[in-house]
């Protein structure tokens, strides 16, 4: 009886041992459910809040800049008004759970799209409307890497929603503080996209915040696109603005409440 059970205490510790090489399972792991919550709290420092969007798309020809107001709600709910170009001024972009829907000015309706769909140069709507992973994503895997010679955590991060933009994510994050340093954005056949390089974190709201997010084409090598995250606040926004019944409304001056 007792070989029995030193047969099975040490299956079970393979197993462990397995589990923990393939997740990295420090002794003062955190629950692997919680790693993306504290990767995300360095580009949302609360559930509901505001911020400036500048994103500049740079082409050889010339370069394409965009500016926006974004409101979040309850992570869930994103509210991107257009401010410019000229061109686009009045343009408002909701996003609710999974749907999202953009207005135009002088249209009668809000039109539906997709959250893969492109903003700007290879800036989808998506990469603007959801600024958390924990909502779309959940750990694949976890283990330890190298990054320019920093020993990081590498993330294998796989779609769990429809409003996922990407079928999976490998995300570099620092060990200790789990600050994002570089993405590998995937489509559904497992071709890459874009490479994001997270930098320039400046201290906001009372702990380190993103603030520029460089993009790079996985195809077109010489087009790279900037996010540039200004003005963070922390703010409720009412829930009215988040229906699609009042996206004319919002794109008539909401930022300036």
């Amino acid at each position: 009886m007792k070989t029995k059970y030193y047969k099975f205490c040490g299956f079970l510790f393979l197993i462990l041992t397995f589990e923990c090489s393939v997740l990295y399972c420090p002794a003062n792991a955190i629950p692997i459910e919680e790693i993306l919550k504290k990767v995300d709290k360095f580009r949302a420092p609360d559930r509901s809040f505001g911020f400036n969007l500048k994103v500049t798309v740079k082409k050889e020809e010339a370069d394409l800049v965009g500016t926006f107001s974004v409101r979040i709600k309850d992570f869930k709910k994103s509210l991107v008004l257009f401010k410019s170009p000229a061109s686009n001024r009045g343009r408002v972009l909701l996003m609710v759970e999974d749907n999202i829907w953009i207005y135009i000015p002088g249209t009668k309706n809000p039109i539906r799209i997709s959250p893969q769909q492109q903003m700007m140069g290879n800036v989808s709507n998506a990469d603007v409307a959801r600024v958390v992973f924990n909502i779309d994503y959940k750990i694949e895997s976890m283990e330890e890497d190298t990054l320019e010679g920093q020993r990081v955590l590498n993330l294998t991060l796989s779609a769990t929603t429809k409003g996922a933009a990407y079928q999976s994510i490998t995300l570099w994050v620092e060990k200790e503080s789990f600050k994002p340093i570089k993405g590998e954005f995937f489509a559904l056949t497992g071709k890459l996209l874009k490479t994001a390089i997270y930098k320039g974190y400046e201290r906001i709201l009372g702990q380190e915040r993103l603030t520029l997010l460089e993009i790079r084409d996985a195809v077109k090598h010489n087009e790279t696109s900037m996010m540039e995250y200004s003005n963070f606040k922390i703010q409720d926004t009412p829930e009215i603005y988040f229906q699609k019944t009042s996206m004319e409304r919002a794109g008539s001056g909401f930022d300036e409440r």
